[in-house]
C-alpha cells in the first residue's frame, strides 16, 4: 500500500517538540491514527520517505505527541553524526529507556542484547541471573536474532509501544539492518513502528507496511507554513521565499530575505542557505571526490549556464581538463546536476533558478579542443546544466569557505564569455574603484528578470556603486537600486540602499536627490504642503543635469497636491514648473502629472507620446491612473487589467496596491455584484500593509467601507470610516477624509437619515473652483438622492449646476451620466420625465449601481404622480439590480415602492395594522402610503423625519397630511395620535405641518 501526499515539515525548534499543528498532512494523520488505534490488537509499520526537508521529522514528532496523548509508550532514535561508525549505536539509543527490564528476559536474549551493546556482560543483569552462554557472547548477533531479542524486551513491559525511527538510511549499518528485521516482526504484536528515510528501497518493504512519500506543499499550505514560521515580514519577501522554496517545508521555515546584503546566491535568483538547510543537504554531497566537489562549487557559483564556462573555470581550479570532465561526470552520475539543454533553450537563457550550464574548455590558458574533439566541443557549446534540486545550490555555497568561493569567482571572471556575467564574478574580487567594471556590472540591471531574478539586478547595482570612483555616479546607482527595490516591494532592501547614499559634496543635486529618496521610500511620514514648492524648486535646479530626476520630482509634487487636496496656489506652482521644464510632446509620465493637478481637462483625444524606459505594463498603468483620476472608469478598467497582469508576472509587488485598489473602486460602479470589488480591496489592503504603503492601506479600507455601506452593513462601514479618518490625520492626507465622509453619508442614507447624509455630502463641494474628480462625482449622485427627503432640493440644484459648469471642458461617460441622473432627480415636475428618459438612455446598464438608482428614482417619481401602472417596471428593475449587487437596504426600498404601486390588496400593511384604536379599518379611506404617513405622524415624527424614512420631501409629506386629516375627521396631530391609540407627551407633537387646524399644502 503506497500513498503520495503533500508535506509539512517545519523541522524547526520554534515549532516545539509537540508539533501537532501539521499543515498539509491529513493523509499522514489518518495513517498515524490508524496505526496507533490498532496497536492494542496488532502492530504495524508506517514508512515515510521524501527528499531533504520534506517534513519526515515533523510527522514523527506529530506521531509521538499523538501516541503520548493515548498513553502509548514512545521510543525514538535518529541519526547522530558522531555515532555513525559505532555499531548498534542508534538501536541502543532507541532502547535505552527499556534496558532496565533486561532481568526479565531469558538468558539467551539477554546475552544477545549484551553482545550487541557492550559485550563482556556489561548489560547482563545481576550475578544471580543465569549466565550467558559463551558462544553467544563471542560473535555479533545476526539482525534477525537481535530483532527477536528487542521484541522480547519491548514485550516485558505492559501496553503498546511506538518506535519512531528517523533518518533510517543514515543510521549505522548494524542498527539499520536490525530495525529492518524488527519491522518484519511487528505484525500481530503490540509494537508499532514509524520509520523515516530519504528513499523507499524495495528491499525494506514488508507485508502490511504502508509507505508514504512526502512531497512539497501546494501554494496555500506553503503560505500557511511560511506565515507560521514567522521569519518573513513583507509581501514581496513572502513571494520570493515561496518561489525559492518550491514547497519544501524546511526551506519555508528557514529561508528569509532580510535587509542585509543578498550575497553571491543572488546571481542565480536564490536566497542564502541557513546552517540547518545546508546540513539537510550535506548528506547528498558525502563521498564526492575532490574534483567533483570542485566542479560542483563552480557550477553552483556560476551565473552562466553554459557548459564551456563552467568546465573552463573548473579546469583552472583543478589544473587539469580531464579532472574537470571527470568531476562533471561524477556529479552528473550522482544526480546533483543534469543536462537541461533542449530545443527551446536559447542564448538568452543564461540565468535561471538552478544551474543551467557546465562549461567547455575554451580560453584563458585552458587547453583548446583538438580536431578530434571538435564534435564533442561543439556539442558542449550547446549544453546547459541545472540542479534538479535547486536548494542544493545555496547549500553547496554555505558548506564552502569564503576564500574558496572567492577563488572560484576569480576563475569564472576569467572564463565566462558574456562580459556582464564575467563582470559579476570579477566584482566579487575587486578591491578598489573601477568605473569600467562598474558599467559592465550595472548593465545586469538594465532588464531585471521577473520574480527572484531581480535579486541579481539589486546586487549588481550595489556592487557597481561600490566600484564607482565618482560620488555622483555612486549615488545614482544606489538610487536606482532603491527605486528597483521599491518597485518590487522590497522595503528593507530599498531602505538599505537609500541609507548608503551620501549627498555630501553633491551640492544642489544631492539635496534634490534626498528629496526624491524621501518621496520614494515607503512608510515615510508625510510633511506639509510646503514640500510641494520645495520639490518644484528642486526640479528646476536639476533639470539641466538630470531631466529624469526633474520629472520624478515634479511627479512627487503633483502627487502631493492630489493626496493633500492642495489649493489653487500649490497646483499653480506645480503646473508653472511643469510648463517651464517639460516642453515638446507630452509623454505618459507628463500626462499623470497634469492629471494629478487637474484631471478632467487631461482626457486625451489621442494617445500621448510614449515615455522612454518604461517596463512592461507600466504604460497602461500610467494611462490607467489618468483615466481613473478623470473618472473614466470604463477605460481605466481595461488599462488596469493589462497593467496588473504584467506587474504580477514581473513580481513588481510595490506597484500592485496602486493598481488593485483603484480597480476595486471602479468595480463598485462597473460590476453587477460586488464580490470582485471586495476581494480586490482586501488584497490591495493586505499587500499595501506588507509593502509599507499606509496611504494605499487607507484607500483600500475606504473602498471596503463604501462597499459595506452600500450593502447595508453599517457597523462595518463606520469602522472602516474611523480607520480612514485616523490614517488621514496620521498621514496628513485630507483626501482620505472625503472618502470617510462618503462612507458615513452612505451609512446615514441607508439608515434613513437623509438630512445627515446630505450635510456630510455637501461638505465635499465647499471649494468653489476645485478640480472635481471621482469623490465629488460619486458624492454628487448620492447628494442628489438625499436632497429630496432632506428638503434640500434647491441647494442640491445649485451644487449640480456648479459641478457641471466646472467640468464642461471634459467629462468621461460615467460623470456625464451622473450629472444626468442628478438633473433628473432634482428636476421640476414639468421637466423630470424628459430628464429621466435622458438619464436612462441606452448604455446606462454599463454602470449597474447608477442604473438601479436611476430606475428607482424614476419609478418612485411616477408612483408619487399616481402613474402606478407605469411605475412598476422601473421599480422592479431597480429591485432586481440592487439585489444582484447586494445593496440590501436599497433593494428593500425598491420592494416597498413596488408593493405600494401594486395596489392595496398586495401593498398595504397586514390586516391587523389597518385598524385604528376603535377597531375601524382605515385602509378603506387611506392609501397604503397615506396610512404609513398617518401612523408616523401619530407617533410624533416631524414632516422632515417622515420624509427621510419614506424618501419624500417635507412638502410632499405635508400635502399628504392635508388629505389625511379630513379623511380621518381630525384637525390636529394630537387627535391623530388619539385616533391610533398613541400616547403623546405633555408637549404634544413637534415639527412643521398641521398642528391645531387642517393643514394646507405648504
Amino acid at each position: 500500500m503506497s500513498t503520495r501526499i503533500g508535506s509539512d515539515g517545519t523541522g524547526s525548534p520554534a515549532t516545539g517538540p509537540d508539533d501537532t499543528g501539521l499543515i498539509g498532512q491529513e493523509r499522514a494523520k489518518e495513517l498515524t491514527a490508524a496505526l496507533l488505534n490498532g496497536l492494542p490488537r496488532g502492530g504495524g509499520v508506517l514508512h515515510l520517505s521524501g527528499a531533504a526537508g520534506m517534513g519526515k521529522s515533523a510527522v514523527l514528532r506529530f506521531a509521538a505527541s499523538a501516541a503520548a496523548h493515548q498513553n502509548i509508550r514512545v521510543l525514538s532514535t535518529a541519526w547522530a553524526p558522531a555515532e555513525r561508525a559505532l555499531r548498534h549505536a542508534a538501536l541502543h539509543r532507541l532502547l535505552r529507556p527499556e534496558l532496565v527490564r533486561l532481568a526479565a528476559l531469558p538468558a539467551t536474549e539477554r546475552a544477545v542484547l549484551d553482545t550487541a551493546f557492550g559485550g563482556g556482560g556489561s548489560l547482563v543483569a545481576p550475578a544471580s541471573a543465569d549466565p550467558a552462554p559463551a558462544d553467544l557472547a563471542a560473535a555479533d548477533p545476526a539482525p534477525a536474532d537481535l530483532a527477536a531479542a528487542v521484541l522480547s524486551l519491548l514485550a516485558a513491559a505492559p501496553g503498546p509501544v511506538l518506535l519512531c525511527v528517523d533518518d533510517l538510511d543514515r543510521l549505522d549499518a548494524a542498527s539499520r539492518d536490525t530495525l529492518s528485521a524488527l519491522a518484519r516482526l511487528c505484525s500481530g504484536t503490540h509494537v508499532g513502528m514509524i520509520v523515516a528515510e530519504r528513499a523507499a528501497p524495495e528491499a525494506r518493504r514488508t507485508p502490511g507496511m504502508v509507505t508514504v512519500t512526502l512531497e512539497g506543499l501546494p501554494g496555500d499550505e506553503a503560505r500557511a507554513l511560511l506565515t507560521r514560521a514567522g521569519r518573513v515580514a513583507g509581501y514581496a519577501e513572502e513571494q520570493f521565499v515561496l518561489a525559492v522554496a518550491g514547497g519544501n517545508p524546511l526551506a519555508l521555515t528557514e529561508l528569509s530575505l532580510g535587509d542585509g546584503s543578498l550575497g553571491d546566491v543572488a546571481g542565480f535568483g536564490m536566497l542564502a542557505a541557513t546552517p540547518r538547510l545546508a546540513e539537510a543537504y550535506a548528506e547528498d554531497l558525502k563521498g564526492l571526490s575532490a574534483s567533483a566537489r570542485a566542479v560542483l562549487l563552480v557550477a553552483a557559483l556560476s551565473v552562466s549556464p553554459r557548459a564551456r564556462d563552467i568546465l573552463a573555470a573548473s579546469t583552472l581550479l583543478l589544473g587539469s581538463a580531464p579532472a574537470a570532465r571527470a568531476g562533471l561526470a561524477e556529479t552528473t552520475a550522482r544526480g546533483l546536476v543534469d543536462d537541461a539543454t533542449g530545443p527551446a533553450m536559447t542564448d538568452d537563457d543564461d540565468t535561471d533558478v538552478g544551474v543551467t550550464g557546465v562549461a567547455a574548455v575554451t580560453a584563458h590558458g585552458v587547453r583548446k579542443a583538438s580536431t578530434a574533439d571538435s564534435v564533442e566541443v561543439e556539442a558542449e557549446e550547446q549544453r546547459r546544466l541545472r540542479f534538479p534540486q535547486p536548494l542544493i545550490r545555496p547549500a553547496v555555497l554555505h558548506l564552502e569557505s569564503a576564500a574558496r568561493r572567492m577563488a572560484v569567482h576569480a576563475m569564472l571572471g576569467q572564463t565566462v564569455v558574456d562580459p556582464a556575467h564575467a563582470a559579476w564574478h570579477t566584482a566579487w574580487c575587486a578591491a578598489g574603484p573601477d568605473e569600467d567594471l562598474a558599467r559592465r556590472l550595472e548593465s545586469l540591471a538594465d532588464d531585471p528578470r521577473a520574480g527572484t531574478g531581480v535579486l541579481m539586478a539589486l546586487t549588481a547595482l550595489e556592487g557597481a556603486a561600490r566600484l564607482s570612483p565618482d560620488p555622483a555616479r555612486r549615488a545614482d546607482r544606489l538610487l536606482r537600486a532603491a527605486e528597483l527595490a521599491c518597485d518590487r516591494g522590497l522595503t528593507g532592501q530599498a531602505l538599505r540602499h537609500a541609507r548608503q547614499i551620501d549627498p555630501a559634496g553633491l551640492g544642489a543635486f544631492g539635496r534634490a536627490l534626498l528629496l526624491w529618496v524621501h518621496e520614494l521610500l515607503p512608510d515615510n511620514s508625510v510633511v506639509g504642503r510646503e514640500r510641494i514648492a520645495e520639490l518644484c524648486e528642486a526640479a528646476r535646479t536639476v533639470a539641466a543635469q538630470d531631466p529624469a530626476l526633474a520629472q520624478k520630482l515634479l511627479h512627487a509634487a503633483a502627487r502631493g497636491c492630489w493626496w493633500q487636496r492642495a489649493g489653487h496656489g500649490e497646483r499653480r506652482t506645480v503646473r508653472r514648473a511643469f510648463e517651464d521644464l517639460r516642453s515638446g510632446p507630452r509623454d505618459t509620465r507628463d500626462l499623470v502629472v497634469m492629471a494629478l493637478t487637474d484631471p478632467l481637462p487631461v482626457l486625451p483625444s489621442a494617445g500621448p507620446h510614449p515615455a522612454p524606459g518604461l517596463a512592461d505594463g507600466e504604460e497602461p498603468d500610467l494611462l490607467g491612473q489618468v483615466a481613473h483620476l478623470a473618472t473614466d472608469l470604463d477605460r481605466a478598467a481595461t488599462l488596469y487589467e493589462k497593467a496588473e497582469a504584467a506587474v504580477r508576472a514581473d513580481g513588481r509587488y510595490g506597484r500592485l496596491p496602486q493598481i488593485v485598489v483603484p480597480r476595486a473602486m471602479g468595480r463598485i460602479w462597473l460590476d453587477t455584484e460586488w464580490h470582485t470589488a471586495r476581494a480586490l480591496a482586501e488584497e490591495g489592503r493586505m499587500i499595501a500593509a506588507r509593502t509599507g504603503r499606509p496611504d494605499w492601506v487607507a484607500r483600500a479600507t475606504a473602498t471596503l467601507g463604501v462597499v459595506e455601506a452600500l450593502r447595508g452593513h453599517h457597523e462595518r462601514a463606520l469602522q472602516c470610516a474611523a480607520e480612514v479618518e485616523e490614517a488621514s490625520v496620521r498621514l496628513g492626507q485630507n483626501r482620505q477624509l472625503h472618502l470617510a465622509a462618503l462612507i458615513r453619508a452612505l451609512s446615514a442614507s441607508g439608515a434613513g437619515r437623509y438630512a445627515e447624509a446630505y450635510a456630510r455630502l455637501r461638505a465635499l463641494f465647499t471649494e468653489p473652483a476645485g478640480p472635481y474628480a471621482y469623490e465629488e462625482f460619486w458624492g454628487l449622485a448620492f447628494l442628489a438622492e438625499a436632497a429630496l427627503p432632506a428638503g434640500k432640493t434647491a441647494d442640491a440644484r445649485t451644487v449640480r449646476e456648479h459641478v457641471a459648469s466646472l467640468t464642461r471642458t471634459g467629462r468621461a461617460p460615467l460623470p456625464e451620466r451622473i450629472l444626468a441622473y442628478a438633473g433628473a432627480v432634482l428636476a421640476d415636475d414639468d421637466e423630470a420625465e424628459d430628464s429621466y428618459r435622458r438619464a436612462l438612455a441606452p448604455g446606462i446598464e454599463a454602470w449597474p449601481l447608477l442604473h438601479g438608482m436611476t430606475q428607482f428614482g424614476y419609478g418612485a417619481w411616477l408612483r408619487r404622480r399616481r402613474r402606478v401602472t407605469v411605475s412598476r417596471a422601473p421599480l422592479a428593475t431597480a429591485e432586481s439590480v440592487f439585489r444582484a449587487l447586494g445593496a440590501r437596504s436599497r433593494a428593500e426600498q425598491a420592494a416597498s415602492e413596488s408593493r405600494a404601486a401594486a395596489g392595496r390588496a398586495t401593498a398595504g400593511p397586514p390586516a391587523g395594522d389597518t385598524a385604528d384604536a376603535a377597531g375601524n379599518d382605515v385602509s378603506r379611506v387611506l392609501s397604503p402610503q397615506q396610512l404609513t404617513i398617518a401612523r408616523l405622524a401619530a407617533r410624533g415624527l416631524t414632516n422632515k423625519e417622515i420624509g427621510e424614512q419614506l424618501r419624500l420631501s417635507p412638502r410632499t409629506v405635508a400635502s399628504h397630511l392635508y388629505q389625511i386629516f379630513p379623511k380621518l375627521d381630525v384637525t390636529s396631530r394630537a387627535q391623530l395620535a388619539a385616533r391610533f391609540g398613541v400616547r403623546r407627551g405633555p408637549s404634544g407633537a413637534a415639527g412643521t405641518g398641521p398642528a391645531r387646524h387642517v393643514p394646507g399644502p405648504a
